[in-house]
């Protein structure tokens, strides 16, 4: 069976709503290049799209889980993604669990064929509540927050937990609702997850559409003109456009 890996990153509202079809409709027209990629999955780049007023370079592929094995890699020390993806003799991959770089090892909840190997870290619970599951022949996204993976872990084999969670049962998670009003009150500055929702970074999530259908979707960042990065506010729209009904941002690495 062919193979993918995830290794273990009023009028204002009409105009806005405006700007946001613009944005969209952009984004389905621009050109796009294919990927090379096996029969059973589908992908393409799309460079320098101009949306949310900045420049952006996506990566999308969309595969089914019934033509392709997915599965949790963790990855030897210091590993490439693309050296993970060769030793897991992987068709594609995906940067994906959040990582501790102090003591090399996963800062998330992670269970890799039936056995814990990580718990969530206290300083990622406040982004992280989503799990990625990965049963046979398919993949479940949920919510989950923190400490409650019991359920799932009866159930799956294979787990990693990350976040947030950007699409819920094909409703877009309000993170501007969240970060907005997210400020110290002694020195009137940001705190919490304000600047790594609110900031523009690279980004990787994945995401399932009604059929059951798994995608990744790799933005580009920190390359001005080129690749700007999406805020998670963004991303949520980029994976709602491609017509996702559950959707959960990854660790889009460095």
């Amino acid at each position: 069976m062919k193979k993918f890996c995830l290794s273990v990153f009023t009028l204002i509202f009409a105009i806005s709503a405006l700007a946001q079809n613009v944005d969209s409709l952009k984004l389905a027209s621009m050109p796009r290049q294919e990927l090379k990629l096996p029969k059973g999955a589908k992908g393409y780049t799309i460079v320098r799209a101009d949306i949310f007023d900045s420049k952006q370079t996506i990566s999308v592929i969309c595969y089914s889980p019934k033509r392709f094995k997915t599965a949790i890699v963790l990855p030897e020390k210091n590993s490439r993604l693309s050296v993970t993806a060769k030793g897991a003799d992987a068709d594609f991959g995906v940067n994906a669990g959040y990582w501790d770089v102090r003591i090399n090892k996963p800062s998330t909840f992670l269970k890799l064929d039936g056995k814990q190997i990580a718990v969530t870290a206290d300083y990622e619970k406040e982004r992280v509540d989503g799990l990625v599951c990965v049963g046979r022949r398919k993949v479940v996204l949920d919510h989950c927050k923190a400490g409650e993976e019991a359920e799932y872990a009866a159930k799956y084999k294979d787990i990693l937990a990350s976040g947030p969670v950007l699409i819920d049962e094909g409703k877009c998670v309000d993170h501007d609702a969240y970060t907005r009003g997210m400020v110290d009150n002694a020195g009137g500055k940001p705190v919490g997850a304000f600047y790594t929702y609110t900031q523009r970074h690279p980004r990787t999530a994945i995401g399932t559409d009604k059929r059951g259908n798994v995608y990744l979707v790799v933005v580009d960042g920190r390359s001005a003109g080129n690749a700007e990065g999406v805020t998670i506010t963004e991303l949520t729209k980029i994976c709602a456009w491609l017509g996702m009904c559950d959707a959960i941002n990854l660790d889009g690495g460095g």
